[in-house]
């Protein structure tokens, strides 16, 4: 049996990320409610947003109101709160303290429970736990004992990548890839990547083959014009440790022999473009086979919204492979490299941006070829992230089984 209840007044703090207060009142509030959101001036835009936001999901007659304090002010804050609730006339009052600093937590609260006491309300004072994915109901009667109750929400609300951008008035630069592209083929470079011999082959093949026929001369980091790379026909790798790549990928493309067409095989693949079927075979690769194996994983961990290589239009925003699992996002960012110090700048960028647009319950992986995952992983933790996880080369063939194992982890059920 569920602890929450619906509350015919929430009273929402607003701060800097939006996503605990739009969970907070998906699970809490009254769809013909009031909706209350406390900001400061530089908060306002989130509560404006997250107001409209709400309204498209089902509070369309609800009551929204703003409530704007200086969020460093105890006293103003007691005030502007407190004429607040003079107006209010409930028994089913609601505080939400996710948000908002800790000098407006502590003040709302301490005002909400003065006002319920005087006016013989029972108030539901609640957060949202980051960590656990808990909501957490504080005791009625704390001086009795009486306990902390939890609940844990990581499933009971299922949002979209698009409501995540929504709530920050953002929109995708171009849809993002849903579906893999070669993923047996991926699957095939991932087991190439376990062994350094076979990995030095691959990498050895695109120097000399992929490279030399497809880059430019004068700017050799950049593809050749799109009717030039048209009339390539690439020489696949002749190897004996690369067969199981060649085979697998003539068999996906429907080539049984002879050099491979850029052009045919780009719209084979579904690429659309040549520069996109060089950039696949140059290490993207990697981002399509950890999709592949979020979609093989969606309906045993309740993954919904796999994608690969999500952009926005309003700020320089880029995760390489994201999933959401209820509202919580899952970020990887990916990367054939396998120099830490790059790595590790590498995955700097995705906690950021992970936590830009998922809030602290964004969790971030980087799968790369390092040769020391760990150590990274390490480094990673102590510096930067304590729930990032690093997946390296020792793991390529067992990749299924430890991204499910760290979702896992990472979702209050370990």
């Amino acid at each position: 049996m569920s602890i929450l209840s619906k509350t015919d007044c929430l009273l929402l703090l607003i701060g800097g990320n939006p996503l605990p207060n739009a969970v907070a009142a998906m699970l809490l509030a009254d769809h013909n409610g009031r909706i209350v959101l406390v900001h400061s001036k530089d908060t306002y835009e989130i509560a404006t947003r997250l107001r409209q936001w709400l309204r498209d999901r089902g509070f369309s007659k609800a009551q929204f109101e703003l409530v704007e304090i200086k969020e460093s002010d105890p006293a103003l804050i007691v005030q502007r709160v407190g004429e607040y609730l003079t107006t209010v006339n409930t028994k089913n009052i609601g505080l939400h303290y996710t948000g908002g600093t800790k000098t407006m937590s502590v003040h709302a609260y301490r005002t909400v429970e003065r006002w319920a006491k005087a006016s013989g309300v029972i108030p539901s004072l609640t957060y949202l736990d980051a960590r656990s994915l808990k909501m957490v109901l504080d005791p009625k009667d704390p001086e009795s004992g009486e306990l902390t109750q939890e609940e844990h929400v990581g499933r009971a609300l299922r949002l979209l990548l698009s409501d995540l951008l929504g709530l920050h008035n953002w929109k995708f630069l171009h849809p993002p890839n849903i579906q893999a592209i070669l993923p047996d083929t991926a699957q095939a470079l991932a087991d190439v990547n376990v062994d350094s011999r076979t990995v030095g082959a691959w990498v050895t093949w695109k120097r000399e083959t992929l490279h030399r026929w497809c880059r430019r001369d004068d700017r050799p980091d950049k593809w050749k014009s799109k009717g030039a790379l048209n009339t390539v026909q690439l020489p696949l790798p002749t190897e004996m440790d690369l067969q199981k790549v060649v085979s697998t990928i003539r068999g996906e493309l429907g080539q049984a022999a002879g050099d491979l067409s850029i052009a045919a095989a780009a719209t084979s693949c579904g690429c659309r473009e040549p520069e996109i079927f060089c950039d696949w075979l140059d290490g993207k690769w990697l981002e399509h086979h950890v999709l592949s194996i979020l979609k093989s994983l969606s309906t045993k961990l309740e993954l919904h919204d796999c994608a690969q290589n999500i952009e926005t239009l309003e700020v320089r925003f880029d995760l390489d492979v994201t999933a959401m699992r209820g509202y919580q996002l899952f970020a990887f960012s990916c990367s054939t490299d396998r120099d830490n110090s790059r790595l590790k700048h590498r995955l700097f960028e995705a906690v950021v941006r992970a936590r830009q647009l998922g809030g602290d319950e964004a969790r971030v992986a980087l799968v790369c070829s390092s040769d020391e995952p760990d150590k990274l992983q390490k480094e990673i933790r102590r510096d930067l992230d304590p729930h990032a996880c690093v997946f390296g080369r020792k793991h390529m063939s067992i990749l299924a089984a430890e991204i499910e194992k760290w979702i896992r982890s990472q979702s209050g059920e370990e």
